[in-house]
């Protein structure tokens, strides 16, 4: 069954959205990328601003089928403990992130992975 897979991906990795979304492509599902739905230059860097774009994340979040964490930030964790206040099914995939190791320490301890 073809599921839509929300990508959390920290801003520092917006040069790799391109492959994270063809990497859950090829497994038959749809990528939901916020950073295409919600372009920072219009949203977070515009008149929106931070904290209603993060709203539409986590909007976007409760419309996907599953929740796929590709790097670690302030705001994937917001995103992260929204998924998992709805039970979405989760996946940790490090492949994407040479600094995982260093920012998963920000995920409070509290925030089930």
């Amino acid at each position: 069954m073809n599921k839509l897979i929300y990508c959390a991906t920290p801003a520092r990795l917006s040069h790799r959205i391109n492959e994270i979304m063809d990497f859950v492509a090829v497994g038959g599902d749809g990528p939901f990328h916020p950073f295409k739905a919600f372009e920072i230059g219009r949203f977070e860097q515009g008149s929106i601003g931070r904290e209603k774009t993060m709203e539409f994340c986590l909007r976007a979040v409760e419309m996907c089928d599953e929740f796929w964490l590709f790097g670690v930030s302030l705001g994937t964790i917001q995103e992260l403990c929204h998924a998992q206040s709805l039970n979405k099914p989760i996946r940790l995939v490090k492949d994407f992130d040479p600094e995982w190791d260093k920012h998963i320490k920000l995920i409070p301890e509290v925030v089930r992975i």
